[in-house]
């Protein structure tokens, strides 16, 4: 993973970027590792500059944390973080703050610097400035998701609330599984299809949403049922609201607020809308600053408590411990934290009875956020979804030992 610290010979350039496909991006080769580090090179984009000055993190780094381990629910231990990190999920990155201090960084496929995908990492963004609105009152959780959007008006979308949109329980048949994903037919498969792929219809991926079709045997609330096309739902909700770019809004409300050190870019779908479920791109340090926001050290990167105590409360406990028990996803957090997560909420997997909440990305990123022990960590991968090739992803189990472990537990 090192070379990729070197700039990639021009050879391998022109022909990584002739062999761009969606297929070929989520394979988890070399070229899967070129396209996450150089989306704007792949999918148009938009760039919202960083403020003139950036909040400085102090670093604090906690050798021991190379050491640290945790046991799997078949009572198995993970080898220490430090040969995890140069195993087949291929970690390029990643980062820890404890206290609002950096405890924790290291970059075995990518400088510093570089710019990485957080894939659906991304997806947090989302929850995070539908929750603002709500918490402001210009948003009804309650709500069908066609009151704010007109385009969806007469479809599936009047029966299902912002709140089931949230949290990921339309009961509509849109997941995302192996199966699904798989299946040229499958909806999901042409819904993707259509938002990352140059189509005669830019606006397509907009129609199928429309054409969505309910599930027999459930409703809105039962089920979590992991989809992509929620949250760029959600994404057309917070435009039409707002009446702003989702960049701008984004910006005006967070990215400007955190003293960022280089911008955020976003790719777009081919009729220009914001990817907000999957292309976020910027350095993992950045992102790192996001997180902190969720944490008691907020003001290590801001001047106001951009994510209040109410505001966190409220994303906190959004989620339907019943509705996560009944999903897919259940297993995921079980096999990447070695314990079984409570419930899933505002466009976080995984979510704790402590607090904690975590992230996943397509590939192996992610975001974990702490506020209870005052920790978040962050990091970038590159790796086959295909577990019986690259094996289990335990960064996040990862993070969620060193939390413990700091906060002395």
């Amino acid at each position: 993973m090192a070379r990729w610290k070197n700039p990639p010979p021009l050879g391998f350039v022109e022909a990584a970027t002739s062999r761009f496909s969606f297929p070929n991006w989520q394979s988890g080769n070399d070229d899967s590792i070129f396209y996450n580090l150089n989306i704007p090179s792949f999918f148009k984009s938009r760039t919202v500059a960083a403020q003139p000055d950036f909040s400085f993190l102090d670093r604090a780094i906690n050798a021991d944390l190379l050491d640290i381990t945790f046991d799997n629910l078949d009572g198995s231990t993970n080898p220490p973080l430090r040969e995890y990190l140069v195993g087949p999920r291929q970690v390029q990155a990643m980062m820890m703050a404890y206290r609002g201090k950096v405890v924790f960084e290291i970059f075995p496929g990518m400088n510093p610097m570089d710019y990485h995908v957080w894939m659906s990492a991304s997806k947090t963004t989302a929850g995070l400035l539908v929750s603002m609105l709500a918490n402001e009152g210009a948003i009804d959780m309650e709500q069908p998701m066609s009151t704010y959007i007109p385009e969806l008006a007469g479809s599936f979308w009047d029966n299902v609330s912002v709140k089931n949109t949230m949290n990921m329980s339309v009961g509509v048949d849109n997941e995302e599984t192996f199966e699904s994903l798989s299946n040229p037919d499958s909806w999901i498969t042409k819904f993707f299809t259509a938002i990352f792929t140059p189509a005669d219809d830019p606006s397509e991926w907009r129609s199928l949403l429309k054409e969505v079709q309910p599930l027999s045997d459930e409703k809105p609330g039962d089920v979590f049922r992991y989809s992509t096309s929620n949250t760029q739902a959600l994404v057309l909700l917070v435009e039409q609201v707002t009446q702003m770019s989702w960049e701008a809004y984004w910006n005006q409300r967070i990215w400007s607020k955190i003293g960022a050190r280089g911008p955020f870019m976003i790719g777009l779908a081919p009729d220009g809308t914001p990817v907000g479920g999957g292309l976020n791109f910027t350095t993992l340090e950045d992102m790192l600053r996001y997180a902190l926001i969720y944490t008691p050290s907020w003001n290590v990167v801001s001047e106001e408590q951009i994510v209040t105590d109410a505001l966190l409360k409220e994303i906190q406990t959004l989620g339907n411990p019943e509705a996560y028990a009944n999903s897919t996803e259940i297993a995921y957090g079980q096999r990447w934290f070695g314990e079984t997560p409570a419930f899933n909420t505002a466009q976080w997997d995984h979510a704790f009875e402590d607090g904690a909440m975590f992230k996943h990305g397509n590939m192996g990123q992610g975001i974990y956020v702490d506020p209870g022990r005052d920790f978040c960590g962050c990091y970038f991968g590159l790796a086959t979804n295909d577990e019986s090739v690259a094996g289990v992803d335990h960064s996040p189990g990862y993070l969620r030992a060193a939390a413990k472990l700091l906060a002395g537990e």
